[in-house]
């Protein structure tokens, strides 16, 4: 069901400039390239899904046909949230954010050190000081949202590549419109991201 939505994920990832930028980017393509999408799938919405009608396209064509293929999929998607912030996070935080797990261990495809999903936040939300041990490059497809990484705030715009070291903590605040990024961890995936100072 999702096969052609990876294949437009590596097409995308061929296309980026950081793709020789960062190494990891290789174990990426290599998972993308064998990985193979179970026939049914069963669908689990949240809240955010009511934004993706806002999300735009960037005129961008390797993102657009990411975009594409991404939002006629959506609704028959398993959309989940980070466990270890419910109870933490606010409502607004919960009703307003989710993500879409394709590649990675107990994901549609399952892997054991890649992960590859897309993940949306809607307007005007703050996403508190995070960490993990999984090395990660976000590539933004939608949305302006703001970084802060070791005391540097930049604001991102579609196509725009933001990398973490693995347990480099690191922020995000979302503008106006729906932000949509495409995520990829290699190393130690298995765990989620946990915020910092948290238990």
């Amino acid at each position: 069901m999702i096969d052609e939505l990876l294949r437009r994920i590596a097409e995308f990832h061929r296309s980026r400039p950081a793709v020789p930028e960062y190494p990891m980017v290789t174990e990426v393509l290599d998972a993308l390239d064998t990985a193979r999408s179970p026939t049914l799938l069963e669908p689990r919405g949240l809240p955010v899904l009511r934004h993706l009608d806002a999300v735009k396209l960037s005129g961008d064509p390797a993102i657009d046909d990411v975009l594409d293929e991404f939002l006629s999929l959506a609704p028959a998607l398993p959309w989940i949230q980070t466990a270890g912030y419910r109870g933490v996070l606010s409502q607004e935080f919960h009703d307003n954010y989710g993500y879409v797990q394709l590649v990675g261990p107990k994901s549609i495809v399952e892997h054991r050190s890649v992960r590859v999903g897309i993940a949306v936040w809607g307007p005007n939300l703050h996403y508190p000081s995070h960490h993990h041990e999984a090395e990660e490059l976000y590539h933004v497809l939608a949305g302006e949202p703001c970084f802060g990484t070791d005391g540097v705030r930049r604001t991102a715009k579609p196509g725009d590549a933001v990398h973490h070291a693995p347990w480099q903590p690191h922020q995000q605040d979302f503008g106006a419109a729906p932000t949509v990024l495409l995520y990829c961890w290699t190393g130690a995936v298995v765990a989620d991201a946990a915020l910092v100072g948290a238990d």
